[in-house]
């Protein structure tokens, strides 16, 4: 039963640290794009 747990928290925290790194990746592209947006070039 143990084990289980253990390869359900693995998976799990495998599955949030790559939302995580995918929510961050998404917000710098947003603040890129809007420093771009300011600085003129769309």
């Amino acid at each position: 039963m143990e084990e289980e747990l253990n390869f359900g928290t693995k998976v799990l925290n495998g599955f949030l640290s790559l939302m995580v790194v995918v929510l961050v990746l998404i917000l710098i592209a947003v603040v890129v794009c809007l420093i771009l947006w300011a600085l003129g070039f769309f």
